[in-house]
């Protein structure tokens, strides 16, 4: 990590910020193209409505958008908010980055990180799509983040004798690798699980492959906890839409058996905060999930029969997840880890 005089480190931090807004502005331009199947390098920036090109002074990010009151100059047609708000959200981040992480080459991956799921959640959002440019990419670059420790967890190493020669395996990349088969693990069999019960899949590859991507940077435990808080949100955002649905159809089976799901899904949330022993919190997270799946069972027939699942992208509330974890993965793991040892 590069060292930073005082006097100047505020400067950097706007430089940082001043750089995300331009690269926000061009991420835009990745996302909306890839969906339209074109190239990100040629024609230049033009109306998506009227195709006019834009002119450097149209073109200036979120400053462009205020002064032309969110429309075209040329046809009038109004412009997504999405444009502003991802180069506001990517200006933020990089600053963020940088005066969490300094400036070196931790931060550098960071920022390629936070670059390829500010795209993801353009397209996501947009038609629902996860391209594999975007998401596979992070893989090897995760690796090499974690082969080199940039998070610098300095956990140490896995020696293996060969002879005269010991190889030594970062225990980062061990637990990156770790992550990527369990992301697999997971989503390809909730899917199984998905196709036996409505005869489709639950998620997207792309949702397994960002998450590989995730698992790659940050090993098992973070990435857990980045699934566990996009599944949280993606909650959040998706019961009001069902329940209000269901209240109207009538539909109480599903109602009562999503409410049990989720009841016995948090209740070992509850349980740390509980002075019992280990073992015991252990067989009743066990029940726990027992009950889940059962409820889960009966919530997924009854969705089936009714057809009335409301389908959002999962990506945009996963890149949520995976940033809260970047920023405060660590404070939240030692808060889960106080309760669980309590």
């Amino acid at each position: 990590m590069i060292d930073v005089p005082d006097h100047l480190h505020a400067v950097v931090i706007w430089m940082s910020c001043a750089f995300g807004l331009v690269i926000g502005s061009f991420l835009n331009v990745v996302g909306h193209r890839y969906l339209a199947d074109e190239s990100i390098v040629s024609p230049p920036s033009h109306c998506p409505n009227c195709k006019t090109p834009l002119r450097i002074v149209d073109n200036i990010p979120v400053v462009s958008y205020l002064l032309l009151g969110g429309a075209c100059r040329a046809c009038k047609k109004p412009i997504s908010m999405m444009y502003p708000m991802i180069e506001l959200a990517t200006a933020l981040l990089f600053a963020a980055t940088v005066w969490m992480f300094g400036v070196g080459w931790q931060s550098l991956f960071l920022l390629v990180l936070i670059s390829n799921l500010m795209v993801i959640t353009i397209t996501d959002l947009r038609e629902s799509l996860i391209f594999t440019n975007n998401s596979l990419v992070l893989i090897p670059l995760g690796l090499l983040y974690s082969w080199f420790d940039m998070g610098q967890t300095n956990t140490g190493f896995f020696s293996i004798p060969l002879g005269a020669f010991v190889l030594e395996i970062p225990h980062t990349i061990l637990s990156s690798l770790m992550a990527i088969l369990g992301a697999v693990i997971f989503f390809e069999g909730s899917n199984l699980f998905s196709r036996l019960l409505v005869g489709e899949n639950g998620f997207g590859d792309g949702d397994t492959h960002l998450m590989m991507g995730v698992g790659a940077y940050f090993g098992w435990q973070f990435s857990l906890m980045a699934l566990a808080l996009g599944f949280v949100l993606q909650t959040v955002l998706a019961i009001p839409m069902l329940v209000a649905q269901w209240i109207r159809e009538g539909r109480y089976v599903s109602l009562i058996s999503g409410g049990v799901a989720i009841t016995f899904s948090l209740l070992p949330v509850y349980l740390m905060s509980t002075p019992i022993d280990v073992d015991s919190r252990s067989l009743y997270t066990m029940g726990c999930v027992l009950i889940t799946l059962v409820a889960l069972f009966f919530f997924m027939r009854e969705i089936r029969q009714s057809q009335a699942m409301t389908f959002l992208p999962l990506g945009p509330a996963l890149v949520l997840g995976t940033l809260v974890t970047l920023f405060w993965g660590e404070s939240l793991l030692n808060v889960v880890m106080g309760l669980w040892s309590h």
